[in-house]
């Protein structure tokens, strides 16, 4: 896909004409400041990604440009329209019923174009248009100063080319998690020991209050949790989004004088919604980071319990580094604080 340069894209110009406000300086005047590294952005803007974004802010900063064009006289002085022209249709029912009223119209259409002035302001002189005036300059010097004619308008949209780009990266990256993760799955089954071979290196970790139940007849465990209080049930089943496949599921342990509490319903809920299911480790990390749940605190909001009174079962994973070596922790969250 190509990439064409509308009108004013290069040379900092809206697609009706040059900008001629205070708070709308020229491209180069901006870029004077930036003194950007020609080889640096030469690389940097090899992205066709990145250019349909400098392209899109691009369009958003002329948008803004033409509701500048309309904020005087029209928007800012609206509110004495209908003292100056009473015949306009509507007029009657907006006149100002006292001086006061008219003063705090007229000062609140001041603040807000104020504030409409100092937002286009800071956008035009924000990082990433320092960095378009930056790829302007130095396409310039390649060209002699030439750069395409504009046609008076924008010949595409370019935030939606930009979503479609994002969209497709972020198919690529999801097929290659999936890859990756299949990989994994392959290297994890060909493993000599299998599952029992992952439930007893987790054991030798020997981690307090955990005890883990394997059974001889079947591909299943049981967890116990005896800081928490708890115990589950972990199962290989079938996948159900890929025939031939396993994964592992996770029930409460059934209680012949109770059922499965809230708290554990809402765990078990969370566990099987975890990515890598197929990783009998990863799901056995994960279920031992739910030993402190009544003493771990919402990272988010610094709380115990919810609104409904809930603990935070929910967990992400974080990768932590220490002495070369990449662990994962676990952080938890409220449902409504994910």
């Amino acid at each position: 896909m190509s990439t064409q340069l509308p009108a004013g894209a290069l040379s900092g110009q809206g697609a009706t004409g040059p900008v001629t406000t205070d708070a709308q300086k020229p491209a180069t005047a901006i870029s004077e400041n930036v003194k950007p590294d020609g080889a640096a952005i030469r690389k940097e803007w090899d992205s066709e990604r990145q250019i349909v974004s400098s392209l899109w802010k691009l369009q958003e900063l002329e948008t803004k440009i033409h509701q500048l064009r309309s904020l005087l006289p029209d928007r800012l002085l609206a509110p004495i329209t209908p003292i100056v022209n009473p015949r306009k249709a509507g007029s009657r029912k907006s006149i100002p019923k006292s001086p006061q009223q008219l003063y705090e119209s007229l000062a609140q259409c001041a603040r807000d174009g104020v504030a409409e002035v100092e937002e286009f302001k800071a956008m035009w002189q924000s990082p990433e248009l320092k960095a378009v005036w930056g790829w302007v300059d130095e396409k310039l010097k390649e060209s002699n100063g030439q750069y395409p004619q504009p046609t008076g308008m924008w010949e595409r949209d370019y935030d939606v080319i930009l979503r479609n780009l994002e969209n497709e990266e972020r198919q690529k990256e999801e097929q290659r998690q999936k890859d990756i993760e299949e990989q994994e799955r392959l290297q994890a089954l060909s493993a000599e020991g299998s599952w029992r071979g992952v439930v007893e290196s987790f054991e030798k970790r020997q981690l307090p209050g955990l005890r883990l139940l394997m059974s001889k007849n079947e591909a299943m465990i049981t967890v116990y949790l005896g800081r928490a209080g708890m115990a589950f049930d972990v199962q290989e089943v079938a996948s159900p989004e890929d025939s031939g496949t396993f994964e592992w599921h996770v029930d409460a342990q059934p209680q012949l004088w109770k059922a499965p509490s809230r708290l554990e319903t809402a765990i078990c809920a969370n566990l099987n919604r975890r990515p890598r299911k197929w990783d009998l480790a990863y799901l056995l990390d994960m279920i031992y980071s739910y030993s402190d749940v009544r003493r771990t605190p919402c990272k988010k909001c610094n709380r115990m319990t919810d609104n409904s009174a809930q603990l935070p079962v929910v967990r992400r994973p974080i990768t932590v580094e220490s002495d070369g070596k990449k662990s994962i922790s676990w952080e938890a969250y409220h449902s409504g604080c994910a």
